[in-house]
């Protein structure tokens, strides 16, 4: 009987976690995933792959099972057709040995980074973090915000004179006492911006943020229009802008000052390596690396001719 190859693997998923105790793991706490005689997948493998995982992100993505389940489909196929390749004498072939030390190359060196970082000494910040805060207190300004409720009578569905009379009817109706959110139910041309929450005045179109701010809670502005048509609005409370205190912005401060020293750690760690006495470049070698195809310039491309095909 044929079946899908996904299918087939994954039978041979269940047989091989079904036989585990006939495998033995290679270290202590590594347990087999999928097995075919001497090739094997195991946790340690899976492990390694959710290295490339956003750290924040893997406890999400360990969470289900179908992203678990395909990319432990996925490792397996590679750790086959790698074992074939292996076989057919590819991992001897000298580009194909470069690239696998250029990728080890990159694990290595970014691993070796990250130890520089780890084992840098940081001294408490929090002074310099103060020192900071003073300097930029204006950086910290939170702006004022409003929340509303909001009709708008599109003057894309209706004529100018239309949707003002419209507007006006709703802002007549809403003053003498009927209930706002009804109204924009029934009167507003875009449903979805009718509940208005945490908005920033710069984030209004003018000259709406003027005439919102002549409002005080609970009150309702005029028909007042931008290019969109005619707005009605209720304002239902304001926030107003403030300088956020040193506390709220500590902890940010002091990382991004913790980071910056770490950054130039790791900055003198590799300068480090470019300045080493004993590097010799071979400068006619990296030259003759450079191929003889001519790129023509920014001219020369507007004077030539488009390759058109009919």
């Amino acid at each position: 009987m044929k079946c899908i190859w996904k299918q087939c693997l994954a039978a041979s998923i269940a047989l091989a976690i079904g036989a585990a105790g006939a495998a033995e793991a290679s270290r202590p706490g590594d347990k087999p995933l999928v097995v075919n005689g001497d090739l094997s997948l195991t946790t340690l493998d899976f492990d390694a792959y959710m290295e490339r995982v956003p750290p924040q992100l893997r406890d999400e993505f360990r969470a289900e099972y179908s992203k678990i389940n395909p990319t432990v489909d996925a490792l397996w196929v590679r750790r086959v057709l790698a074992a074939r390749a292996r076989a057919a004498g590819m991992d001897r072939d000298p580009v194909m040995v470069a690239r696998m030390r250029l990728s080890d190359d990159d694990l290595l060196a970014e691993a070796y980074l990250e130890d520089v970082a780890r084992k840098v000494k940081v001294p408490d910040l929090e002074a310099r973090a103060r020192e900071i805060y003073k300097a930029h207190a204006k950086d910290y300004t939170m702006p004022e915000v409003i929340s509303a409720e909001h009709i708008l009578v599109s003057t894309k569905t209706y004529s100018k004179e239309a949707a003002l009379a419209r507007a006006q009817e709703a802002y007549k109706r809403a003053t003498s006492g009927e209930d706002f959110r009804k109204l924009a139910e029934e009167f507003t041309d875009n449903k979805a911006s009718i509940d208005i929450t945490s908005m920033t005045m710069s984030s209004f179109v003018m000259p709406l943020p003027e005439e919102i701010s002549k409002l005080k809670a609970g009150e309702i502005m005029p028909p007042t229009q931008t290019q969109y048509g005619f707005h009605v609005l209720k304002l239902k409370n304001r926030i107003p802008s403030r300088v956020k205190s040193f506390e709220e912005v500590k902890d940010d401060l002091i990382a991004a000052e913790r980071q910056k020293i770490v950054d130039e750690e790791k900055t003198a760690v590799v300068e480090a390596v470019r300045a080493d006495p004993q590097n010799h470049l071979y400068v006619e070698n990296v030259r003759d690396l450079k191929s003889n195809l001519k790129i023509p310039t920014a001219e020369e491309l507007k004077k030539s001719k488009p390759n058109v095909r009919y």
